[in-house]
């Protein structure tokens, strides 16, 4: 492997000068500088980043953490992350928990032994969270920490990316109720499917904004139309089956993400309910696949890269040493497509069997 110092005796210069030309810290004459980068190409040189690493303190890297790589609107997120990291010479260590909370800490202990420069954490395991606040607690120098897309109420420990989800779940509601909507199911989050316990239901901000904007409208949501879909595509069509079978079925379903949101239409589809004109579906995300699914997903949208680079714009700052403020909230916005439709009259199929 070339050296600097097989530069330096190919240049017939001293390492010093390779290594202030390379880091450009010391003015280098233009005819040396070219002469010294001649030889720095033709030898293939490449600088040892550990070494330089451990002088700086910096190993030009972080860490992502995410609830599931699987989930396409993460994977967007990765990706946009990568694509930020990438143009700014940063590699990044992506790690995805799985939705669960040993897996995570054994994942986010890994991370930390590779010294990467700061951690973005976009995660639902508040666990994780307060464990590196813990490990920042006893160090003398915190590690440069982003929360994003934390949805369980304040979170005041490092600073965060946020989504207003509150409004996009009256945003939801206000879509659907606008178009004659009453009867409403929601398809929301949560651990397991096989329960439709409400105690088990995930209760969060976007569920929270969807039920008082219809009792706003006075019309509060029937709980006996709340169900887990275990934000899975396989979750959201058992849920489905579920509600559309009652004696009396919704006309609308909201699921809180938009792969619920496909597991609805496939279980409509297999019950020979028409979307939309016998039934709307809602979902949440803008995951690419959203707008070209037959029907089109109507959707709130969420944009993944700008929470991409929200999160790299705080946490380059922090690795910096500068002062950073958690920015204000992203605000969702509302894709129409063809999964919804006004209601017309109450809906008359007769579910397949």
């Amino acid at each position: 492997m070339t050296t600097i110092y097989d530069v330096a005796k190919a240049a017939g210069v001293t390492a010093a000068t390779v290594s202030n030309v390379l880091s450009g810290k010391r003015p280098v004459s233009e005819a040396t500088r070219e002469r010294v980068m001649k030889y720095v190409q033709e030898l293939g040189y490449r600088p040892n980043q550990i070494a330089r690493s451990l002088i700086k303190q910096r190993t030009k890297t972080v860490g992502l953490v995410i609830p599931n790589i699987g989930n396409p609107f993460y994977a967007a997120l990765a990706k946009a992350v990568e694509r930020i990291t990438c143009t700014a010479g940063v590699r990044v260590f992506i790690i995805s928990t799985n939705r669960d909370e040993r897996v995570g800490q054994k994942l986010l202990d890994d991370l930390l032994s590779r010294r990467v420069d700061g951690i973005i954490i976009v995660s639902e395991l508040l666990s994780l969270t307060k464990a590196v606040q813990s490990l920042n607690a006893s160090s003398p120098v915190p590690l440069p920490i982003v929360i994003c897309l934390w949805e369980e109420g304040e979170l005041d420990l490092v600073p965060s990316v946020n989504f207003d989800y509150f409004a996009a779940g009256r945003l939801a509601a206000e879509h659907l109720s606008g178009l004659g909507h009453r009867r409403i199911a929601v398809v929301t989050d949560g651990l397991s499917c096989d329960s439709v316990s409400i105690q088990k239901i995930h209760h969060t901000a976007r569920l929270a904004g969807f039920q008082a904007t219809l009792a706003q409208h006075g019309y509060p949501l029937d709980q006996s139309l709340l169900g887990i879909g275990g934000s899975s595509l396989e979750g959201g069509k058992k849920t489905a089956y579920r509600l559309l079978q009652l004696p009396e079925p919704p006309t609308a379903i909201f699921a809180t993400n938009d792969l619920m949101a496909f597991g609805v239409m496939s279980a409509a589809w297999e019950l020979g309910i028409q979307v939309p004109h016998q039934l709307s579906v809602m979902g949440f995300d803008d995951i690419d696949l959203a707008a070209y699914h037959v029907p089109p997903l109507t959707t709130i949208i969420m944009r993944a890269s700008a929470v991409a680079e929200q999160a790299l714009h705080i946490v380059f700052h922090l690795i910096e040493g500068k002062h950073v403020v958690s920015p204000a909230s992203l605000q969702p916005a509302l894709a129409v497509r063809g999964s919804t439709a006004p209601l017309v009259v109450k809906p008359t199929y007769t579910v397949a069997h």
